[in-house]
């Protein structure tokens, strides 16, 4: 049977008609045609996204763009359409005999997808898969055997082959691409707008944060101050921060530094005030020195014109009365937030308006503390802890805004109230304290008097806060104070003598014994009066005068210069225990005199008549146990710290012009 089969199949092969052997032919040749066209889509989909990755890698040359353009050229503006110029630079010569074998058997035969397949050539000519354009100008034929090798790999990465495909389409949108046949008409109209972009964005950034605000909470910690309210979270617009920032100003910086001088419309109006005063002047004198005559002709006229004392006055022009002290108790300064523990040292600012001045409080609970005083609210302004300092001693330096502070340590701090900067200055440089727990300022903060051991007066720059010399007495210093001008400084012991030595030349001017004789434990001076307490509770009165030959006279050091006897005006014994704080006002008329060992102990003296008033302060003040006093400038208030962490405030009423 198999052999029959065999023969069956050998004599249907010799007996097979030349029109079924054509038609076999047909059929492959169009298989052949098919994988031809497959291969041909594969080989330009691999090379055109070849040239895409090395597009995105190399720059485009002046060659390379006049051939992609010659290339457009043909493809798009010459003519042969898909069928003409186009198909003879996509095809191999060996394609070509077979397209041309393809077309002579379809002329003979005829081809029953001719029509299906002209009108997916068109589909696909419409839509540019019949060709890909080369954007770096070679040519982009390629060998069947390159492309096979590339289309494995290509195979590999479909997927970054499809997203790199995208992206480059992003590209060309967006006119990245710079060639000849890309050049985006509107390219030099976008580079010239890149100015008015990168306006419009800063535009933007400041819209969006007018809308979103400024947050006081997620900020700088230094913006919390800002906050009406502790529980305050929502953002405020700009207007409004601006408007926190100039009052935080107002209430702080404004305070201690004095900024008049940049008040614009103060400026103008001086500017413009009309110069209605007469001319004193003869020829060539300006206007500024005939008013400053005028003024020092007025004030002579009114000497010369009234009988009154020319003892200092007070700011409201007459002299204060003796035995009788209008006063009035006010809110407490610090009432806001007292002190948890003995107020310590209690200061008003120098430089701060007399209405409402600045109040300084410090104390053993490691808290510095500002008030702006008002007398009704007296609202506090921040406050600053020190964690390893318990504050014995403070004081401004002068008129700036700095705070000196000091404890039984051996170092001590500076506090800038302007910046808000602390500095430590670890140790006195050339000393060996182990406490500075005491000390004084100069009035114009320029240098600081440390107590030290063994006699010792530390002097220390006020601005560099380092070492510039000493002065020794005999005995142990128990209390220094500046003279009014700043060029003495007085300084007192258990010997029971007082030092007066000259500030620049370091030499001792003046020592003599003060007559109660015990211990010094206070030191108070102005340029008319020097009081001397001692721990008997005696406060001696003895008038202060300066030598022309104060200035370079002396020894080196008050040990070996003799002791004169000088008489006090007055004696003062109201106190019964140790006098450790003494305080003039501010034009010398009061005198406040206090101690710490008793409960109420503090006296006011009138200094011209050297009496103490009668009146105030009574058995019932509820003074406690005072430990600081101060007067504001311009004796409008009376300070006075206590144990219990409260600084009571008096209005002194003499002083407040009606």
């Amino acid at each position: 049977m198999p052999k029959k089969k065999q023969s069956k199949k050998a004599q249907e092969q010799k007996h097979v008609s030349p029109l079924n052997h054509s038609v076999d032919d047909a059929q492959d040749d169009d298989k052949a045609i098919s994988r031809r066209d497959n291969r041909t889509k594969k080989t330009n989909k691999t090379s055109s996204s070849g040239k895409v990755h090395k597009d995105n890698k190399h720059a485009l040359s002046e060659t390379k763009l006049a051939e992609e353009a010659a290339l457009t050229a043909m493809l798009f503006g010459g003519g042969g359409g898909v069928g003409g110029a186009s198909s003879g630079a996509w095809a191999d010569d060996d394609d070509d005999d077979q397209i041309n074998d393809a077309s002579a058997w379809d002329d003979k035969y005829g081809n029953q997808n001719s029509e299906d397949d002209d009108s997916d050539k068109e589909e696909k000519a419409a839509s540019g898969d019949l060709f890909a354009i080369d954007r770096s100008g070679e040519d982009i034929d390629e060998d069947e055997d390159d492309a096979d090798e590339r289309s494995d790999d290509e195979h590999q990465s479909d997927t970054d082959s499809d997203g790199d495909d995208d992206e480059f389409e992003q590209e060309v949108n967006k006119g990245s691409m710079q060639g000849a046949a890309w050049q985006d008409p509107e390219s030099d109209s976008d580079s010239d707008d890149s100015d008015d972009d990168d306006s419009d964005s800063e535009e933007r950034i400041m819209k969006t944060k007018k809308q979103k605000g400024v947050s006081l909470v997620d900020g700088p910690n230094r913006l919390k101050k800002l906050r009406r309210y502790r529980d305050e979270t929502d953002p405020l617009s700009l207007s409004e921060y601006e408007l926190r920032l100039r009052e935080r100003f107002m209430n702080t910086t404004s305070v201690a530094a004095n900024t008049g001088w940049a008040d614009v419309n103060q400026l103008q109006q001086k500017q413009e005030e009309p110069k209605t005063k007469r001319k004193r002047g003869g020829y060539g004198s300006s206007s500024e020195d005939d008013e400053s005559g005028d003024e020092d002709y007025n004030v002579a006229t009114d000497i010369l014109e009234s009988n009154a004392s020319l003892f200092q006055h007070s700011s409201s022009g007459m002299q204060l009365p003796p035995t009788i002290l209008d006063v009035v108790r006010t809110r407490d300064g610090n009432l806001s937030d007292p002190n948890n523990s003995v107020l310590s040292a209690v200061q008003f600012h120098p430089g701060s308006d007399e209405e409402n001045p600045l109040l300084m409080t410090a104390g053993m609970d490691k808290m510095l503390r500002f008030f702006r005083i008002d007398g009704e609210e007296n609202p506090k302004i921040h406050g600053i802890h020190f964690p390893t300092l318990p504050i014995t001693c403070a004081s401004f330096l002068g008129d700036s805004g700095s705070v000196v502070m000091s404890g039984r340590r051996p170092f001590f701090y500076v506090y800038d109230a302007i910046s808000g900067n602390i500095q430590k200055i670890q140790s006195i440089i050339g000393r060996k304290e182990r406490s500075l727990e005491k000390f004084t300022v100069s009035p114009s903060g320029d240098v600081i008097a440390f107590v030290g051991n063994d006699g010792y007066i530390i002097l220390v720059d006020g601005k560099s806060r380092q070492w510039i010399g000493d002065l020794k007495m005999n005995g142990s210093v128990r209390a220094i104070t500046f003279s009014e001008d700043g060029e003495f400084i007085m300084g007192s012991g258990s010997d029971g003598d007082v030092y007066k030595w000259n500030v620049r030349s370091r030499r001792c001017v003046e020592r003599f014994h003060n007559e109660d004789g015990t211990i010094t434990s206070a030191l108070a001076a102005t340029s008319n009066f020097l009081a001397v307490g001692s721990e008997s509770g005696v406060v001696n009165l003895y008038t202060e005068k300066y030598s022309k030959t104060s200035l370079y006279g002396g020894s080196d050091s008050g040990v070996g210069l003799n002791a004169t006897e000088r008489n006090p005006l007055k004696s003062i014994m109201n106190l019964t225990t140790s006098a450790d704080s003494l305080k003039f006002s501010a034009d010398g008329q009061i005198l406040a005199l206090s101690t710490r060992r008793e409960t109420n102990g503090l006296k006011l003296l009138h200094v011209p008549t050297q009496t103490v008033f009668s009146n105030w302060p009574t058995s019932k003040t509820p003074l406690k146990y005072v430990w600081s006093t101060d007067f504001s400038p311009g004796s409008k208030y009376f300070a006075v710290g206590n144990d219990h962490g409260k600084c009571l405030l008096y209005r002194l009423k003499h002083y407040w012009d009606e």
